[in-house]
This record gives structure tokens, C-alpha cells and sequence, in this order.
């Protein structure tokens, strides 16, 4: 499959039936059994036949699988059958229960996104879950990091705000995805409320007691701003670099 029907299925997926689905997931199932036994097959080059191409399917089908066990637990929520019941389980013990891959983890961020799915403004985000575009980690994100700035945004912010979150997660996942507040904050936020945000920062600044760890060497724990992160790393890069002695 190529371009939207390598991600999203294609039109032609839309129209199949829950039996139809059923059958071809038991197939894709049977088709990754044993796979490492005939991945010499594929060629070592770049191309759509080769190992790369091969990984890039893999890992397609992979994000289609977690975003369809959002869209199999929205179902349930809908239905009141995640929850509650005989088995008294909570929506995420339900998810674990009934997924075994989450009890190593997972099961939280497919709640998070799956309860962030019922409501309207997170459309573009499911959106591009449902394309293959955003893994359901960095969905999770992108909802955390809309919901604690949206009460800051300016009038009509909000859709540019999603749109900017979605991207970074795309191309750098969670981490680059927290990286942008600050400037989201600073191009579409109130006015003062980056200044306020920044002014807020720094009550939380403090360096705790020493601990001992008991091996004869103590733990610190510090908490630092912005500007404050920036200083002591450029002091610490300096004395931490390598001096290198002849001898």
C-alpha cells in the first residue's frame, strides 16, 4: 500500500464491515507470525522493497493498532461497559484486562486520549491519530499540553495553538511537543501572561537540604527556572568538559 492507505486504510477501508475487519486483522496477525524467519528477503537498500520499507510498514501497522484500541475503548465508554459492572474494573484496569500488552504500560495514555476524543475541540487531534500521523503517546501529550493552555490563549488562539502542538509532536513526539509552551504562550497568549507564567516559575525555585545517601556522598535536589536552568548550565559546561594532561 502507498501514501494515505499505507496510513489511514484508504476510502476503500470505510466500507468494510466489523466481520470483514475482524478477518483481515486475524490475517495481518498470521502474516507478522514468523516474520524475522524471511526478513533476509527484503533487499538492504532504501527503497519501498527493502528492509527500510519493511520497517516503515511494520511501524504503520503498529500506530494503526493503538489507534484503533482508543477507538475500541471510546465504544466502551460510550456504551458504559469500560467501567463498573460485575468486574467492578476501572477504565484503565478495563484496558489492561482486556489489552495484556498495557500492563507493561500504555494503558493511561490510551484513556487519556480516548476520554479527550469525546470532546470537540480535540477533532484535529484525533484527526491525526486516526491517520497514522500521531502515535497515541504523543496524542496524549498534545491533549495534556492544549488543556493547561488553553485558559492563557487569546481569542481564537486556540485552533493555531493545536495545530503548532500536532506538528512538533509529529517530528519530535513529546518531548518537543512540551518544548513549544513557552513560545505558544509568548505568540498567542494573553497579554503579560508569559511575564506572569515566568514570575510564577520562580517562587518554585529552591535547593533542598543535602541527604545522605549513605556512601559517604550526599544528594541535592534542585528546582530552577527558565533563566536560572540556562546560567547554571553555562557555568557547569565549562568544568565539566574534558582537560586532557600530556602524561
Amino acid at each position: 500500500m502507498e501514501g494515505n492507505q499505507q496510513r489511514g486504510g484508504g476510502q476503500a477501508g470505510h466500507c468494510l464491515s466489523l466481520a470483514e475487519r475482524r478477518q483481515r486483522i486475524a490475517a495481518a496477525r498470521e502474516a507478522l507470525q514468523g516474520l524475522g524467519s524471511v526478513a533476509w528477503q527484503a533487499p538492504s537498500g532504501g527503497g519501498a522493497d527493502g528492509l527500510s520499507g519493511l520497517m516503515g510498514e511494520v511501524d504503520a501497522l503498529g500506530m494503526a493498532c493503538d489507534a484503533s484500541r482508543v477507538a475500541v475503548l471510546r465504544e466502551a465508554m460510550n456504551r458504559g461497559v469500560s467501567d463498573g459492572g460485575s468486574a467492578a474494573l476501572t477504565t484503565a484496569q478495563w484496558v489492561r484486562h482486556h489489552a495484556p500488552s498495557t500492563i507493561a504500560g500504555g494503558a493511561a495514555a490510551i484513556v487519556s486520549v480516548a476520554t479527550a476524543f469525546g470532546k470537540r475541540v480535540n477533532a484535529p487531534v484525533r484527526e491525526a491519530v486516526e491517520a497514522g500521523r500521531l502515535p497515541v503517546k504523543s496524542a496524549a501529550v498534545v491533549v495534556s499540553e492544549a488543556d493547561k493552555l488553553r485558559p492563557l490563549l487569546a481569542d481564537g488562539a486556540e485552533p493555531h495553538v493545536l495545530e503548532g502542538l500536532i506538528g512538533m509532536a509529529e517530528q519530535h513526539g513529546p518531548s518537543g511537543c512540551r518544548l513549544l509552551r513557552d513560545g505558544l504562550i509568548a505568540k498567542y497568549g494573553r497579554q503579560d501572561v508569559l511575564q506572569d507564567q515566568q514570575s510564577m516559575g520562580k517562587s518554585f525555585i529552591r535547593l533542598s537540604q543535602p541527604t545522605d545517601t549513605g556512601a559517604s556522598t550526599f544528594e541535592y535536589r534542585l528546582t530552577l527556572d527558565v533563566e536560572g536552568k540556562a546560567i547554571l548550565e553555562a557555568a557547569l559546561g565549562p568544568l565539566s568538559a574534558p582537560k586532557p594532561v600530556d602524561g
